[in-house]
C-alpha cells in the first residue's frame, strides 16, 4: 500500500456566457450527504444553508462549512470534511443537494424545470466531477430525490423532463476509501453563466441558473488551498487529489 499525490491541471468544465437578467434566488435548503458502509444504510447529512441538520460531528466527522454566496444566492459554498473516527471509511460517496426557488413570491415556486443537457459526467473517484445527477420534485409531493440522496445512490434521471414544478437537484462524487485524518473537500457554485453544471429554468421570469460541485480528497499532512477556492481550481488552476491505491 502507498499514498500517491496527483496534481494536475484540471479543466473540467467549458465556462461560455449566457443572459443575464435580474430576478431572485431563494434557497429552501442546500446540504451535503455522505454514505459509507461504516454509516450502514443510511446517509449522514450537513446542512449548511436552511434548517440545520448535523449528522457529521456526532460520526466522527469534523466539519468546516464556508458560505461564499453573494446577497443574490449567486456565488460558492464549500465543506471540509475530516475523517477523524480513527479508522478507514469504505465505499464513500458525496452528495450536494440544492432546493432553491426562482421569484417564489411574484411567480411561484411550482412553475420551474430543469436540464442536465449540458452536464458531463466524471469517471469515478480519480477526477472531482460529478458521477451522478438527479432532478427531481423535492419530495413533497412525488418525488425521490431526498430519500434517494439518504440511500446513498441517485438515479440519473431528470423526473421534471418536460414539465413545470418545484425543483430540487442533485450531484454525486465516488470517493472510495477515506483514511483516517484525510478530508474531503466540496465546493459547489450558483452560477448565471453557463458552468457546465445543472440548469434550472422559471418561465415566468425568463430566468434561469446553473448549479454544479467539484469534490475531491486531500491529505491534511499536504499543504492546500483553502476550500473556498476549490471551485476555482475545478475550472482551470492547481486541482490536488490524494488517493490511496494498491488495496481495494
Amino acid at each position: 500500500m502507498y499514498k500517491k499525490s496527483v496534481c494536475a491541471i484540471a479543466s473540467l468544465f467549458l465556462v461560455t456566457a449566457s443572459p443575464v437578467f435580474s430576478s431572485v434566488i431563494g434557497i429552501t435548503e442546500y446540504s451535503s450527504f455522505i454514505s459509507a458502509s461504516e454509516f450502514g444504510s443510511t446517509s449522514l447529512q450537513h446542512t449548511g444553508v436552511g434548517f440545520g441538520v448535523d449528522d457529521y460531528t456526532g460520526a466522527g466527522l469534523d466539519v468546516v462549512f464556508s458560505n461564499s454566496l453573494g446577497a443574490d444566492n449567486i456565488g460558492s459554498i464549500s465543506w471540509k470534511i475530516t475523517n477523524s473516527t480513527g479508522s478507514t471509511l469504505n465505499d464513500v460517496s458525496f452528495f450536494g443537494f440544492l432546493d432553491a426557488e426562482i421569484d417564489e413570491a411574484t411567480t411561484s415556486y411550482f412553475n420551474e424545470t430543469a436540464s442536465a443537457a449540458g452536464l458531463v459526467l466524471g469517471a469515478g473517484s480519480d477526477d472531482a466531477q460529478a458521477d451522478s445527477f438527479e432532478i427531481d420534485e423535492p419530495g413533497y409531493l412525488f418525488g425521490d430525490i431526498f430519500s434517494n440522496l439518504l440511500g446513498g445512490a441517485l438515479d440519473n434521471t431528470n423526473a421534471l423532463l418536460g414539465i413545470e414544478d418545484d425543483v430540487s437537484l442533485a450531484l454525486g462524487f465516488y470517493l472510495g476509501t477515506l483514511l483516517s485524518t484525510e478530508s474531503i473537500m466540496a465546493s459547489f457554485e450558483i452560477s448565471e453563466i453557463d458552468n457546465g453544471g445543472l440548469y434550472q429554468y422559471d418561465s415566468a421570469s425568463d430566468y434561469g441558473f446553473y448549479f454544479l460541485g467539484a469534490v475531491s480528497i486531500i491529505d491534511d499532512a499536504v499543504e492546500i488551498p483553502n476550500p473556498s477556492t476549490l471551485f476555482l481550481m475545478s475550472l482551470g488552476l492547481l486541482a490536488v487529489r490524494s488517493v490511496k491505491t494498491g488495496k481495494k
